[in-house]
């Protein structure tokens, strides 16, 4: 087991094991939230919510206590929840890249440890007009956030279209994490500065 969560840098792109908190449990591997085998490890916890669920603090404390680098995703638009997961001892924590641009520049002023998260369902889009708009949302945002990004794909082969027929300038906008529904690193000819991934 320890052996699969170890996360490593190959070629200067790190990949990282990437999870959904479910209860006590870490998912796809169902592991506990104290279990020993996190303890020395860096991971990407998302903690999918629905509006108005508050943010499990408890979980989230033990979470922080039981690794050694843990990465939020509270599935949040709202500065204060990220606030709150830095707090608790959160080394990074994303915040949606649908928020306000007020919410986030308020989450980027309260501390640097503060990643932006876009959600892909599709690519590519219908319209050229709409493919346009997105490369211009994502110029936009890199106006107001930090450097670290994660894009975060539903669906294979999603991410893979994206990124590769992502222009260069929105390539450098950010420093891009990329969470692919696959659950594996792609065989891009870029690498990102890193993969966030539910097997190696």
């Amino acid at each position: 087991m320890s052996a699969q969560l170890n996360w490593v840098v190959i070629m200067g792109t790190q990949q990282i094991r990437r999870f959904v908190l479910i209860g006590d449990y870490l998912e796809p591997d169902h592991i506990h939230i104290l279990d020993p085998v996190l303890a020395s490890q860096k991971i990407y916890v998302e903690v999918r919510r629905t509006t108005g669920v508050p943010l499990p603090f408890e979980h989230i404390k033990d979470l922080v206590e039981n690794t050694a680098h843990l990465i939020i995703d509270p599935f949040t638009t709202s500065h204060e929840e990220v606030i709150d997961c830095i707090m608790l001892g959160a080394k990074e924590v994303s915040i949606d890249a649908g928020a306000t641009p007020l919410e986030l520049e308020l989450a980027y002023a309260a501390s640097k440890n503060v990643m932006t998260r876009f959600w892909l369902e599709s690519w590519p889009p219908e319209t050229e007009e709409a493919k346009k708009n997105h490369y211009a949302f994502l110029l936009e945002i890199a106006e107001i956030c930090g450097r670290r990004a994660v894009v975060t794909s539903t669906l294979d082969g999603v991410a893979e279209k994206w990124w590769n027929t992502l222009p260069l300038e929105c390539q450098r906008a950010f420093d891009w994490f990329i969470a692919p529904a696959e659950g594996t690193p792609l065989a891009v000819e870029i690498q990102p500065m890193g993969w966030l991934i539910y097997r190696q």
